[in-house]
């Protein structure tokens, strides 16, 4: 894993592996608080349930999986996660009548696959995460991480010290 660059609402982090990417949202996870919306974006196969899967094992889930059938998974605890899959629609109705935005409003952490479908996202409190494959390399993954509102760019500050600790660890 390596850090590449930091600045006050921003964060980009390379991960080489699908490990690396689990620890990456597990380190995010951490940083997770109650109302949270976090934004994956990228193409298929990039990792996006990867990263959901590590931000679930800090907030204490075990089994997070993709929920590209079912579009919404649920899972209660000390702070709930919400885990949407936007890939199966197109209709912005369909994803506006999936009220990710009272899940937040009740507390939970929501993670959003596919978020480049949802046009009218809430504009703050949340963390964009844009996936990108570098051409050198099959498994390697470049993470860039923007954050909106005061809340979530605290979190992002968090997240970047907890990267910043990992790498140095290596």
């Amino acid at each position: 894993m390596r850090f590449r660059q930091y600045s006050g609402d921003s964060l980009t982090v390379t991960s080489e592996s699908p490990e690396e990417t689990f620890l990456v949202g597990e380190a995010l996870g951490k940083a997770a608080y109650p109302g949270l919306l976090v934004l994956l974006k990228g193409a298929l196969g990039m990792g996006k349930t990867k990263l959901t899967q590590g931000v679930g094992h800090a907030l204490g889930y075990e089994r997070v999986k993709s929920p590209t059938f079912i579009i919404i998974s649920e899972y209660e605890g000390a702070i709930p996660l919400l885990h949407a899959d936007l890939y199966r629609l197109e209709d912005k109705t369909e994803i506006n009548s999936l009220g990710i935005e009272e899940y937040l409003e009740e507390g939970f952490t929501a993670v959003v696959e596919w978020a480049e479908r949802w046009l009218e996202a809430p504009e703050s409190d949340r963390i964009d995460v844009e996936f990108e494959a570098p051409p050198e390399n099959g498994e390697s993954r470049i993470l860039a991480f923007t954050c909106y509102g005061e809340a979530a760019c605290k979190a992002l500050r968090g997240f970047a010290e907890e990267i910043r600790t990992m790498v140095s660890a290596e």
